[in-house]
């Protein structure tokens, strides 16, 4: 029975193991377009797909470059420049009408303090008061992931 609890715990926590956000900051594309055989806006929604399934599955930011570009599809043709800052990765990449700028954050849930503090930033805890100092900041750091729009 108790083997029968943990494999439940497991999968219902496993599967929001990954939270991602994409967010598209630059490079806006308007239709209807003037230039002829434009696929722009279908290359920005290729980009925040490849964007997203980098940020998922590599661990080092200088690795991003590489993986998005081995695993390009026929819309990404041009190389890209990944940037951090903080808890943020920045995909640049050229487009037809200029810069196309992506923001992505991710919180990989793979240890229990970052799965608990996680749940506790959900809950709105007050963090200063309650909990112990090892976790205060990493509950901030994940209250500060879900205010980010």
């Amino acid at each position: 029975k108790l083997i029968n609890c943990l494999i439940h715990f497991y999968k219902r926590f496993n599967l929001n193991m990954i939270h991602l956000k994409i967010f598209h900051r630059h490079g806006y594309h308007a239709t209807p377009c003037h230039v002829p055989y434009c696929d722009e806006s279908d290359r920005i929604e290729e980009l925040k797909r490849v964007f997203g399934e980098a940020l998922t599955t590599v661990d080092d930011p200088s690795e991003l470059a590489n993986y998005i570009n081995t695993r390009k599809s026929r819309l990404i043709l041009d190389k890209c420049m990944i940037v951090t800052v903080s808890f943020s990765t920045f995909l640049v990449v050229g487009g037809k009408h200029g810069n196309i700028i992506m923001e992505g954050l991710v919180q990989k849930l793979d240890t229990l303090k970052k799965t608990a503090a996680f749940a506790l930033a959900k809950m709105d805890v007050d963090e200063k008061e309650i909990l112990p100092k090892t976790l205060v900041r990493t509950v901030e750091d994940m209250k500060d992931f879900l205010r980010r729009k």
